[in-house]
């Protein structure tokens, strides 16, 4: 062989090593979508086998990128056989139906012309007396919790029933609220109940002064303007979102499970807005990623998602390492302050990455009613995401859970 031709072969020679190696060293990426299924894992991983019932599901953008579930909805105990949750078994999302009124408010409000920061009295029914300061409350304070309402008892302490039907919420506004308490942080459902009258005034619905009649009336108002502008904005078909699933309900229990008969939230038809809805994990995640992927403008535009996550409007945040979550968590039980509540615990939180999560469990902790598991890292179910997040970005290395207690990246820790 020439020497000439000899350089070239070894050359070419050369060039096609270089190349096989970086085959081998470079293998192909991993898509966005495929890095965060290992989030999923890590999810399933921790909650399956554990004794209670759960479902949850997660998108990236507008892709679901998987789902789990375990345990039953119904047990044996109340209809002779066990039946299994799915992605599909509808679930009380509690307080997560704040931030569906707060995103339906602010959108009508941005329609009509309306600011937060306009007061509230001139949109309540003519026939309510209005008590005193009544006039100094914004939407903007229901929306956070300021308002001044503190309930029946004025201890802050949040009610459920008798405050948030009809006749409850008309007597909170004739009772008015103490000046000192405006501006004041009192979590109440009353706050968000208000806007099952709210959202059907604005949109101009003429109340007759028969309480029963306007009752009724604003609940229906209530519900197509959420049906129509939120849900079906989203995709979402919903039947009787206020009623429990037929013709089985699911229930919810005490973990670690007694054996006794499940807990029946109910129909929630006469006092919904604070809380109140029934999804399933697949509807609720198609939602919630609706709602709060930036790339998703089919529900609501970003100035409203930014204003809803900005200014804490029927949401929450955290603060890690990773970057910013937003999120609003759900509480719904039976027995609390007895050893073993029943219930149902959920959360979404939007995550970065543009990962929407939702998890429901159907199952509350002996004690204190919360999640049904703890660890040294997470107390409840939302520092519980933050952590099963982190494992996500920090995998197998340990360096960000060591000694890390995700509560207490919680913007409000307690739960709701």
């Amino acid at each position: 062989m020439k020497p000439h031709l000899r350089l070239i072969y070894t050359s070419l020679l050369f060039i096609a090593t270089v190349i096989a190696c970086k085959k081998d060293k470079d293998p192909d990426p991993v898509t966005e979508e495929e890095s965060a299924k290992k989030f999923v894992e890590i999810l399933d991983d921790s909650l399956k086998g554990k004794g209670f019932g759960y479902s949850f599901a997660v998108y990236q953008k507008d892709q679901l990128i998987g789902t789990g579930v375990g345990g039953f909805y119904a047990r044996n105990t109340e209809i002779q056989e066990n039946k299994a949750i799915t992605p599909d078994t509808k679930m009380q999302i509690a307080s997560m139906t704040k931030t569906i009124t707060s995103a339906a408010f602010l959108k009508l409000a941005k329609q009509k012309g309306i600011k937060t920061t306009d007061k509230i009295i001139d949109y309540l029914p003519k026939t309510w007396v209005k008590g005193p300061n009544i006039e100094l409350i914004t939407f903007k304070d229901l929306l956070t919790h300021t308002s001044g309402i503190t309930g029946m008892t004025e201890s802050c302490r949040n009610g459920a029933f008798a405050e948030n039907v009809w006749y409850g919420l008309k007597l909170l506004i004739e009772n008015g609220i103490k000046k000192e308490n405006h501006g004041s942080s009192c979590y109440q459902n009353a706050n968000f109940g208000l806007f099952r009258v709210l959202i059907p005034m604005i949109n101009g619905l003429k109340m007759t002064g028969s309480d029963n009649e306007d009752a009724v009336a604003a609940l229906n108002g209530y519900e197509e303007y959420i049906q129509k502008n939120i849900f079906e904005k989203a995709g979402i078909v919903l039947n009787e979102p206020f009623s429990n699933g037929l013709p089985t309900p699911t229930f919810g229990y005490d973990f670690p499970y007694s054996g006794e008969y499940g807990f029946d939230p109910g129909d929630f038809s006469s006092t919904t807005g604070g809380y109140g809805i029934y999804l399933t994990a697949n509807q609720g995640v198609k939602l919630y990623a609706a709602l709060f992927s930036p790339e998703n403008n089919t529900v609501i535009t970003q100035d409203i998602r930014d204003e809803i996550v900005n200014n804490g409007l029927g949401s929450y945040s955290a603060s890690m390492p990773e970057g910013k979550f937003s999120y609003h968590d759900g509480w719904w039980y039976s027995g609390i302050g007895i050893a073993n509540p029943k219930g149902f615990r959920s959360v979404w939180m939007h995550c970065p990455e543009d990962i929407t999560v939702v998890l429901f469990t159907n199952a509350l902790r002996n004690g204190d009613g919360l999640f049904p598991i703890r660890s040294e890292f997470y107390q409840d179910i939302t520092s519980y995401v933050l952590w099963a997040f982190s494992k996500y970005k920090d995998p197998g290395r340990g360096k960000r859970m060591r000694q890390v207690d995700f509560h207490g990246y919680l913007e409000h820790p307690e739960p709701h």
